[in-house]
């Protein structure tokens, strides 16, 4: 799709997502409506062996439960809790981690094509700006 901003032709391309329709309908003013959702949106979920009566089982990354092959020392309860929030805080942080190099690599690319613009145009003070701001970001 070609858009201009600010006297600036650029292209945009739309992410494309994957959407699934929800068995979910609805009714707005008097018109049926059919829900949508994304299909592959990842959610974290915390990796940690549990015991529930006397059984004990573990969840992976995906979320699905997996039952023990050798069933582990009991544990205080206490001491368990901080394993399974140890496991899930490396998770997050992780995630929080990829996010934040993503959004680093955002802004640079952005910066990146603002240098290209002002070069093309031949503005020098906004020129020296852009990279005095991309230097301070690497």
């Amino acid at each position: 799709m070609k858009l201009c901003y600010r006297g600036v032709d650029y292209t945009y391309n739309a992410p494309s997502l994957e959407v699934r329709d929800s068995e979910l309908t609805g009714c707005y003013r008097g018109r049926s409506l059919n829900f949508k959702y994304l299909s592959h949106v990842p959610v974290p979920q915390p990796i940690a062996s549990y015991t529930y009566r006397g059984v004990g089982y573990s969840t992976n990354a995906q979320g699905q439960v997996e039952p023990l092959a050798a069933v582990p020392e009991r544990q205080p309860v206490f001491q368990a809790g901080r394993v399974a929030v140890k496991t899930g805080l490396r998770a997050r942080r992780h995630l929080l981690q990829e996010a934040a190099e993503a959004h680093r690599i955002n802004i640079q690319q952005s910066i990146q094509h603002r240098i290209d613009v002002a070069r093309s145009q031949g503005n020098e003070q906004l020129l020296q700006q852009l990279e005095d701001e991309l230097h301070q970001l690497a």
